[in-house]
């Protein structure tokens, strides 16, 4: 086992420690905690833990930079939680770059997704099943309340869990590794209806945010159940079905409690099959392949998915470096459909990839007016002119879009390179330790920072706010230290 996967396995820990399996019925209720989780792990601890994981998740996990895609997750993870006891707060939706089929959820607010799970999802309604499961679990904070039950055991065993908790969240493998186990040795007998019971009110609340977002609650049933039967008898079973046990006491459950809501019409799947078509592009290791995977489905008249399916093919045959088939896939789609979007941004990007940058340019800026605030199109526009020789341009796009992505670490990355070409190296020490924090390299934020210093003059105000901000990082980082 590599460190990038057991790493990959100790985040999952982090995130489904509530996951284990057994029968499903109504009758299981959780008691009543109250405040008591809290005298465990504040609020604040909480979100610390969460952000530490997601450092930790960008340095060890194949995270999808696709600007498009993460805006699409995103726009529909936080539909979900609008319509939840969390609404206002600030959620992080991700996709990892990864063909197996598994989501997962941290303390704090951070859900991750796996490229195969969306590839596996029928319609955008099964996929926002699978995000208000998750959500359920953050909402309903799970992970600190088995902790604080597990308190009632002894010192010990609470202490293990929380220990397994910070470790499995900063990448420490054989620490993590064996603190976690202990954990769970500590209290898997007296803690497991309780996780079967973590897992049955994420699916009861799950459910109720599905219907009140205005989807159909029976898409939970149906992707479980589909899943579940196509693999039963398989040897390998996906980690979905591992990490989120589903058997037909549970599906029998769910799809009990879906009858008690009203059937919705299917949703607009339009941008979920486009997100689909993308990822697919993104994952293909070989992109004849993937090239010809689009052109069969062309041919096969699928009229369902057919602008989906264009829209991909354009995409391979760019990444398969066929510049002028791609414009004309491309051309025609923007032809059909002039206000979409992410038609125009992939009509611009491959332009940009085929060397034509005032074409490139042009379509951007045509982008950027029909759509100020849009962040896919500040961060591909950006992208476009700092690769164009346009630095002073880019640097004043990226800090806008960092006003609404206050911890993107790739932003972060661009705004480096932007001031620094543009003479101001101040800032641009500054931009990369940012970076680099959010990457989940703390020494290297600091190395930055130190660096900054020499560029601040005499200045206090710069001087004490970068000495602040490393003793900031510095108390940050303190997760990182294995106890």
């Amino acid at each position: 086992m590599t460190v990038k996967t057991c790493t990959r396995a100790l985040c999952l820990a982090l995130a489904l420690v509530t996951g284990s399996g057994g029968a499903w019925a109504a009758s299981y209720r959780l008691p009543d905690l109250g405040n008591e989780a809290y005298a465990v792990v504040s609020p604040q601890q909480e979100k610390q833990l969460g952000a530490d994981f997601m450092r930790r998740a960008r340095h060890e996990m194949r995270i999808v930079h696709d600007p498009e895609l993460n805006q699409y997750l995103e726009n529909l993870g936080q539909k979900l939680v609008a319509h939840t006891s969390a609404a206002g707060q600030r959620f992080h939706f991700f996709i990892v770059d990864d063909p197996v089929i598994n989501s997962f959820s941290v303390p704090g607010g951070y859900i991750g997704v796996d490229a195969g799970l969306i590839l596996t999802a029928h319609s955008e309604a099964e996929l926002a099943a699978v995000l208000s499961h998750e959500i359920a679990h953050v909402t309903q904070h799970h992970v600190i309340r088995m902790i604080a039950q597990s308190k009632r055991l002894s010192m010990p065993a609470m202490a293990a869990m929380l220990a397994g908790l910070v470790l499995a969240g900063t990448g420490s493998v054989n620490g993590g590794m064996a603190t976690v186990a202990l954990a769970n040795a500590a209290v898997s007998q007296t803690e497991l209806t309780y996780s079967r019971s973590f897992e049955a009110e994420a699916d009861r609340i799950g459910m109720q945010t599905l219907n009140a977002s205005g989807y159909d609650a029976r898409a939970m049933p149906r992707f479980f159940e589909r899943l579940w039967r196509a693999t039963r008898f398989e040897p390998d079973v996906p980690v979905f079905l591992r990490d989120h046990p589903t058997t037909a006491n549970r599906i029998a459950y769910l799809s009990n409690e879906a009858e008690k809501y009203p059937r919705r019409p299917p949703p607009d799947n339009t941008a979920f099959y486009d997100a689909q078509a993308e990822i697919r592009v993104i994952a293909a290791s070989q992109p004849d392949r993937v090239v010809e995977y689009f052109r069969r489905n062309l041919a096969s008249d699928n009229y369902l998915q057919k602008d989906a399916d264009e829209y991909g093919y354009a995409l391979a045959l760019a990444k398969d470096q066929q510049f002028a088939a791609a414009l004309r896939e491309i051309g025609g789609l923007v032809a059909r459909h002039p206000h979409y979007l992410l038609f125009r941004l992939a009509r611009a990007e491959i332009e940009l990839s085929a060397g034509n940058y005032a074409a490139s340019l042009a379509h951007y800026a045509a982008l950027l007016r029909s759509a100020p605030d849009d962040t896919a199109v500040m961060h591909r526009y950006a992208s476009a002119l700092l690769e164009t020789g346009h630095p002073a341009q880019a640097r004043v796009l990226i800090r806008k879009a960092l006003r609404r992505e206050t911890d993107s670490a790739s932003l972060y990355k661009m705004l480096a390179v932007a001031a620094g070409d543009t003479g101001r190296l101040l800032e641009s020490h500054q931009a990369l330790a940012e970076h680099y924090f959010l990457d989940g390299n703390s020494a290297a934020a600091i190395e930055q920072l130190t660096i900054a210093r020499r560029y601040a003059g005499h200045s206090y105000y710069y001087l004490a706010s970068i000495d602040a901000r490393i003793r900031q990082i510095k108390q940050e980082a303190a997760l990182d230290q294995t106890p």
